[in-house]
């Protein structure tokens, strides 16, 4: 009897689990929340048909510079072309390039864009009388040169998702390769980056709305004793031979034992930018020149400044815990002293004040709360196409 009994406990026990786990609603994820963002925005048009994680990190990474290889998008069933792997036009990139018959003859290439937008639509080829159909319009292109050299074609505004492109080659013509290059739009990722395995938490939600609006400069200032303090360029950077150090002082005020000035030549300088915290940083130079461009992580910036020293604002960036770049370009005599940094706060409030979402921050996210935000913001903040 006593034996009976415990057997029909087990099997209640049992059966009651398994109750439990039926009810048990499964765990959004941030994944998940990766999938209904595209959705949401309908920037779904860009994955391939069976998306990998990394085709969603690339259309939420905001990069917008693609690079595709003519020997792996060219049509290998119709088109009059071989495929070369050695450098009888000078260096190429990837595995190879096509070259075209002894007169003119056509390819279809195939690519698949990831991000809508408008494009600097360049190729590397070799030869004259190239046409390239893209879209329906006709943008005929010459390289001028007997080797492989990068030629601007158009500029092309292009829907996401499979692009063709019908390329009329001359007479021994070759093709190496193809680029799409747009600016970058601002990263859509919680701020330590996606955990696509992860539960989704309101931290998380909170940080990827204020990424997604971009309103990373509404976030309070973290205070001078979180921010680096101001750099002198003269003491980290290597110098080039068009620029030197100097103590002139009636160039304007410096705060550095010596600025750097660049000769009629002008100079490019790369200054490194070390932090112990990831972050967004506000960054300030004390520059002079009349134009002054460059960038920071490969983000470019372009500025109008003095004919004297004086502190210009880059903007707000994403510095990583450790080393940066900012890669400046002085004009002829131009100059610089200091680069200054006003930080962020990163901190879990911040970010649930500042978008809407109610705490703690480690509260789960379900798909009806994450969808009604994105709803939300969509109505009321300018998101990119």
């Amino acid at each position: 009897m006593r034996r009976s009994t415990l057997l029909i406990i087990a099997v209640l026990s049992l059966f009651q689990s398994f109750s439990w786990g039926a009810d048990k609603a499964p765990v959004f994820t941030q994944k998940d929340f990766a999938r209904l963002i595209l959705q949401q925005f309908s920037w779904s048009g860009g994955l391939p048909k069976e998306p990998s994680d990394r085709d969603y990190l690339l259309i939420l990474g905001g990069k917008r510079t693609f690079r595709y290889e003519a020997e792996n998008a060219y049509n290998k069933l119709t088109d009059r072309v071989t495929v070369r792997d050695f450098p009888r036009f000078g260096a190429f990139t990837g595995k190879g390039w096509i070259l075209g018959v002894s007169d003119t003859t056509y390819s279809t290439c195939t690519v698949l864009l990831p991000i809508a937008g408008e494009y600097e639509f360049k190729a590397v080829i070799k030869g004259n009388g190239f046409v390239w159909n893209i879209d329906g319009k006709e943008y005929p292109a010459d390289s001028k040169s007997g080797d492989f050299r990068e030629t601007d074609i158009a500029k092309v505004k292009l829907q996401a998702g499979v692009v063709t492109i019908k390329i009329t080659i001359p007479p021994e013509g070759a093709i190496d390769s193809f680029s799409l290059t747009a600016p970058d739009y601002t990263p859509i990722q919680p701020f330590p980056g996606w955990r696509f395995r992860e539960a989704l938490t309101a931290v998380r939600l909170a940080e990827t709305a204020v990424a997604l609006t971009n309103r990373y400069a509404w976030l309070p200032d973290a205070g001078q004793a979180a921010s680096p303090k101001p750099l002198a360029v003269s003491e980290k950077v290597v110098l080039p031979p068009a620029a030197a150090p100097t103590t002139i002082s009636y160039l304007g005020p410096f705060s550095s034992a010596t600025w750097i000035r660049a000769d009629y030549r002008g100079a490019t300088l790369q200054i490194p930018l070390t932090v112990s915290d990831a972050g967004y940083y506000g960054l300030i130079v004390n520059v002079m020149g009349e134009h002054i461009s460059g960038n920071i992580n490969d983000t470019p910036f372009k500025l109008s400044g003095k004919p004297y020293l004086d502190k210009l604002n880059l903007g707000l960036y994403r510095l990583e815990s450790g080393d940066n770049t900012l890669t400046i370009t002085l004009p002829p005599v131009g100059g610089i002293d200091t680069v200054e940094f006003n930080r962020k706060s990163s901190l879990p409030d911040d970010f649930l004040r500042l978008s809407g979402v109610s705490g703690p921050a480690d509260r789960l996210i379900g798909a009806e709360e994450a969808a009604a935000l994105l709803k939300s913001i969509q109505g009321s903040f300018p998101i990119r196409k």
